[in-house]
């Protein structure tokens, strides 16, 4: 069964998960203190890191269409690796805060379009088990998590000097992976179709308030947790196993979510991140210790994890294939990359005047996700994964 599971198509697309998010495990949590090492402070940190994801609303959709219209998604993110690894590269020259900005924002553009055309081939592959879709992303968990760890005893060693050439290693490697993967279901160039008629959006709409609530609570977590962390005396070292508790607890949550996604309806699922992403922030603010930051973090499973593989199933099945693409990269705009973008940058303004407040508000947001969580559930969103099999998407009943 295993080996019969992993054929070269899915092994390619575990190898850049694993390198994808190697790179986010080096970016996500490290950044800021890179830039802080580079004499920037806090608000232009904020304003740097928040204009990256901001460019990222913009461009996946445009990849995602140009990938729907083709139907040559592999090319695609070969495309965008190639020009994010030289974006990236631009960090090992800029000077100033235009330089700085323009080399992020050129990396964010390409970069954030890959990550949309990975999901959809991994659902591809997997029909019609796609429930199994943590079995492959969880490689991406594993990346991360090696990543911080072992970027945090670098950084700890030296200097954060080092993360755009350990960046620029990781992107290169990742683009070897790349060059292997074809189009899956879509290996003969054929352009999928897809149609946004019939579509609930009132449930959508409300799905991706939840995402960017949700998401956006997270801004302070990924530019400043580290950062708030040395303002407790906690060395980058520390800092790194602590954010890799998260990504480990991550891993766990990742092989019970086949089981999860078929016996629980995602509107209960979403309730669930929401109240634990609002706890999570809550316990970050108030301790102190290292050993009190360990819960915190690993909450991150429900309040990250559990809510990406609930966003993949949302969307695999309320929208026909044609238009997947498009509403993954509409996700990745709006929800992750619009939400973050406001968090961070808000949070880099409290941040001037009162670190702690950060987590004042990335906990208002979480209760503002847990309210469209609640009028999700109020729509009667109760499907289950296992309820839709055999049902193309777009198209499936709701569970009684």
């Amino acid at each position: 069964m295993t080996n019969r599971f992993w054929q070269p198509q899915r092994q390619l697309l575990a190898a850049n998960y694993l390198f994808y998010f190697a790179v986010q495990g080096l970016t996500v949590p490290f950044m800021g203190i890179y830039l802080d090492l580079r004499g920037f402070d806090a608000p232009q940190i904020g304003t740097l890191m928040a204009a990256q994801m901001a460019t990222a609303m913009v461009s996946p959709y445009l990849w995602a269409s140009l990938a729907d219209a083709s139907g040559r998604r592999a090319g695609i993110a070969k495309l965008g690796l190639a020009l994010a690894l030289t974006g990236f590269a631009g960090l090992l020259f800029a000077q100033g805060m235009l330089a700085t900005g323009a080399a992020l924002m050129a990396f964010s553009f390409s970069w954030s379009g890959i990550l949309a055309q990975l999901e959809v081939l991994t659902l591809s592959s997997l029909k019609p088990r796609t429930e199994l879709y943590s079995k492959v992303r969880s490689w991406g968990s594993v990346g991360y998590l090696a990543m911080v760890i072992a970027a945090g005893w670098a950084f700890d060693q030296w200097d954060a000097g080092l993360l755009p050439w350990i960046g620029v290693g990781l992107l290169a490697t990742m683009l070897w992976f790349t060059l292997a993967l074809d189009n899956g279901d879509e290996s003969h160039g054929t352009r999928s179709t897809g149609s946004w008629l019939g579509i609930r959006w009132s449930r959508v709409a409300l799905y991706l308030l939840f995402a960017f609530s949700l998401n956006a609570s997270h801004g302070a977590y990924y530019g400043f947790y580290v950062l708030y962390l040395q303002t407790l005396g906690i060395s980058e070292s520390v800092a790194g196993l602590l954010v890799a508790s998260g990504v480990l607890a991550e891993v766990g949550l990742f092989a019970l979510m086949p089981r999860l996604l078929r016996r629980v309806a995602l509107d209960r699922l979403m309730i669930v991140c929401a109240l634990l992403a609002l706890l999570r922030w809550l316990v970050t603010a108030q301790v102190s210790s290292p050993l009190g930051q360990l819960p915190a973090q690993m909450l991150h499973a429900a309040s990250f994890a559990l809510a990406h593989a609930c966003a993949m199933q949302f969307i695999h099945h309320e929208f026909a294939p044609g238009i997947q693409g498009r509403m993954q990269a509409l996700y990745g705009s709006l929800a992750f990359s619009g939400g973050g973008a406001l968090g961070i940058y808000f949070s880099g303004q409290l941040w001037a005047d009162q670190p702690g407040r950060i987590w004042q508000l990335a906990m208002a947001l979480a209760a503002v996700s847990l309210v469209a969580a609640l009028l999700s559930r109020g729509l009667g969103y109760n499907r289950r994964v296992a309820q839709q099999a055999g049902e193309p998407p777009g198209r499936c009943a709701d569970a009684a």
